[in-house]
């Protein structure tokens, strides 16, 4: 199988590092590997989804990579207290901006919240990473059901030709964080499903516009194959986006393809 797109790596900070002078490091750090890598990498290798905080002084410092948001919220600008809505990471060069995260679901995100908070996001022009997986496998396949219902559930308030600035990230809440992360079938599997659920929404020529990335224990051991028999678009990274030298294994593992 061969990537039909140039490879999305998106690495997810979650609350590190602990300051913005270890951010910066981290960037300047990570863009000279890049630009002195004897692999052909693009101009824009990577993204970083960092803590809100950093990310206006992270784009003047970064070369080789783009920088955005890990969350964003659903309501409208007004009076609440402490919400960042999708026009402010937009005005402050968020390049993307992540939906649906395992961890905030986790929290109690409801369906609704999160339908807003990406018709919102995509309606502002933000590259918009909508999140799911499923938490455990049936012997029936009814997950992949399930996983299709929450895309049309999540999506129902974007019109189709929003699409284009629309990522979906499958990360099996059962693999995240543990020593087996789904195999590349098994991610070829979903992807199969949540493209059948896309065209149900917005047709096949909309739903083939959608970048599919893997998400939940990846490796630089690992990481290629999903592209190479998973049939994803690329990779969103938690824990090991967070040292230069794995992220950057990674990167150029993805771009060797």
């Amino acid at each position: 199988m061969t990537k039909r797109t140039t490879p999305i790596i998106v690495g997810n900070w979650k609350t590190t590092p602990a300051t913005l002078q270890e951010a910066t490091k981290f960037i300047k750090q990570l863009d000279k590997k890049c630009a002195t890598s004897k692999i052909k990498l693009p101009k824009k290798a990577y993204y970083v989804a960092a803590p809100d905080i950093f990310i206006p002084t992270l784009n003047e410092v970064t070369t080789s990579g783009y920088i955005g948001s890990q969350n964003v919220s659903g309501v409208a600008l007004g009076q609440e207290t402490g919400a960042v809505i999708p026009s402010m990471l937009a005005s402050s060069a968020a390049a993307i901006t992540i939906a649906g995260n395992s961890k905030v679901r986790a929290r109690g995100e409801t369906k609704d919240e999160r339908a807003h908070k990406v018709a919102l996001s995509l309606q502002n022009k933000l590259t918009t990473i909508l999140c799911l997986g499923e938490k455990a496998r049936d012997a029936n396949g009814k997950y992949l059901a399930e996983l299709e219902d929450d895309v049309k559930e999540s999506l129902s308030l974007v019109a189709r030709n929003l699409f284009s600035n629309l990522i979906i990230a499958y990360e099996p809440v059962w693999a995240i964080g543990g020593k087996t992360p789904a195999t590349p079938h098994e991610a070829f599997e979903v992807v199969i499903a949540l493209r059948r659920a896309l065209a149900s929404i917005a047709g096949i020529d909309y739903a083939k516009k959608v970048h599919i990335l893997y998400g939940g224990t990846v490796t630089p051991q690992n990481a290629a194959t999903y592209l190479e028999e998973g049939g994803v678009d690329g990779l969103l990274i938690g824990h090991a986006s967070q040292t230069v030298p794995t992220f950057f294994e990674i990167i150029a593992s993805c771009h060797t393809l």
